[in-house]
Formats: C-alpha cells, sequence, structure tokens
C-alpha cells in the first residue's frame, strides 16, 4: 500500500473537482442502473441505446473474436447478456472517465491519454487469459480489474495536465508512485482508491486499485499485475533492458502459478485479441 493521509487527501480533492465536470446523463443512468443490478435485460438495452457511441461500442465488441460469436449480433438485447453486467459496467465507468475532458486536452495530453486507454485495453485482455489459464478468479473479473486498474492517471492527468503528461510519456523513474506524489502531491493508486469508494466498486477490484504495484500473490491483483507487466514489456521498453523487463514478468507469472512458457503458448491469440478490442475502444464519448 502506498497510502497516507496526506496523499489520500489530495487524491479526494482531485476527486472534487474532477466530478465538478458533468458527464454524460444518460451514462450515469445506465450506471446507476447496473450498480443496482435490478434491471432487465430489456431496460439495459434502452439505456444504452441512449448514449449511441456506446451503443455502437457495446455491438463491436459483441462481435468481436473476443466473444466469437457463431452468428453477427445486431441487437442490443443480445449483446448485453453476452458481454454480462460485470463488463459492462466496469466500460460504461471507463467511458465516463475516459471521455470527462476528452475536448479540453493539450496535444501532449491527448498522447498520453491514448496510450492510457491502449495499455487498460490491453492490461485487460491479457488479465482476462491469465485468469483463463491459472482459473485464480473469474476472467471477466481480470477483464474489468484490469480495464479500471490504472484510471487513477486519467483523473492526475486532468488535474495537472502537461507536467503529468510528460512524467507518463517520457519518464521511466525507479520508483513511479514517489515520482507521482513529487508532481501531484497524491498517486494514481490512492486515486484509485477515491475513485472506488465513490462508485461503490466491489471490495477485491478496489483492492486492485490500490495495491495493484504490490499484490497479494494468486490474487486479482496479482493477475493484473502479471498482465501490466507483459503488457510492458512489448509495448513500452524499459531503459533496464528486455532481460531485467522478462525477469519482472516471470517473476509476476510465478506468482499466479504460471510460467513463462504457458504463456507463449497464448500470448499469439491474446495479442490478436487485443489488436482487435483497441478498435472498439478508439475513442471515449
Amino acid at each position: 500500500m502506498t497510502d497516507s493521509p496526506q496523499t489520500l487527501d489530495r487524491a479526494r480533492e482531485v476527486l472534487r473537482r474532477a466530478h465538478a465536470v458533468t458527464p454524460s446523463r444518460s451514462l450515469l443512468r445506465l450506471e446507476d442502473t447496473l450498480r443496482r443490478g435490478d434491471a432487465s435485460t430489456k431496460q439495459l438495452a434502452q439505456l444504452i441505446e441512449g448514449s449511441p457511441a456506446l451503443a455502437a461500442r457495446v455491438l463491436r465488441m459483441a462481435n468481436s473474436s473476443f466473444y466469437a460469436p457463431l452468428e453477427p449480433v445486431v441487437s442490443l438485447s443480445r449483446a448485453v447478456p453476452m458481454l454480462g453486467h460485470t463488463v459492462l459496467r466496469q466500460l460504461v465507468l471507463a467511458t465516463l472517465v475516459l471521455s470527462r475532458q476528452e475536448t479540453g486536452r493539450s496535444t501532449k495530453q491527448n498522447v498520453a491519454a491514448a496510450r492510457l486507454t491502449g495499455n487498460a485495453v490491453r492490461s485487460a485482455v491479457v488479465a482476462r487469459a491469465l485468469a483463463t489459464a491459472t482459473r485464480i478468479v473469474p476472467p471477466d473479473d481480470a477483464f474489468s480489474a484490469g480495464l479500471l486498474h490504472d484510471l487513477g492517471h486519467i483523473y492526475l492527468l486532468d488535474d495537472t495536465g502537461d507536467a503529468y503528461a510528460s512524467y507518463l510519456v517520457d519518464e521511466q523513474p525507479a520508483d513511479i508512485l514517489a515520482r507521482e506524489i513529487e508532481i501531484t502531491g497524491t498517486t494514481h493508486q490512492d486515486v484509485g482508491v477515491a475513485f472506488a469508494y465513490d462508485w461503490n466498486l466491489p471490495p477485491a477490484l478496489a483492492e486492485v486499485l490500490r495495491d495493484h504495484h504490490l499484490p497479494v500473490p494468486r490474487s486479482l491483483g496479482a493477475v493484473v499485475a502479471a498482465a501490466d507487466l507483459l503488457v510492458a514489456e512489448v509495448h513500452h521498453p524499459s531503459a533496464e533492458g528486455p532481460e531485467a523487463a522478462s525477469a519482472r514478468s516471470d517473476a509476476s507469472l510465478a506468482g499466479i502459478g504460471m510460467t513463462r512458457e504457458a504463456w507463449t503458448g497464448i500470448e499469439p491469440q491474446v495479442r490478436a485479441d487485443y489488436a482487435e478490442l483497441l478498435t472498439v475502444f478508439e475513442r471515449f464519448g
């Protein structure tokens, strides 16, 4: 854990300022309905129709090879149960956060936000594959946790601006959490804790947002941490070199009872899956 009273207070301040920017009312209604868990598929489909961009995203996701439908999915009433309430709610939350200040970001901030979005999608798909292989947690829970685990970065990016964008894009500090405190007075994990509380996320998911850089072995957080490192190994090479990155990934895989050889066997399909899903997440709004 990295939280302290000071950094948590600062994280709550960041959230309060962010919530002054009113998100889409249709998405808020949908999120509230999903949170209560008492809506029918028909009711959810009708609410999703109120956000055309989300409706298109849900249909594209249901038709992807990730879900491998036997025939094209053309209706929301069929797509909703395919994705399930867990994935659908986290998709709505991610859309709410990632699109919140999209039009007000500088070029540097847009580059950072795009990188965060790409990392979130890749981590979600890899986490789902690792959960399927290890059976530590349900695959949908792993996908949701992978998608949301770094959303604290988006809040800090919009609160701090180009200084934080430069940190995300250009820096590779040895202690990323200490560096975040230097720049913002808090960390993306502390903001994640505040976010989890505000949106009443399940305790297991809140724990991932708080502790994914030092997770308990064989936990949901450990699955997400391993996914994070595998994604970074391929897409964000470390200044320390590929051998150091591979060693960290191997240690993280060992923490969930998986070997490099087992990962190598599923990696091509996983990379194909997240390449396709990235087109679904190209724009949030």
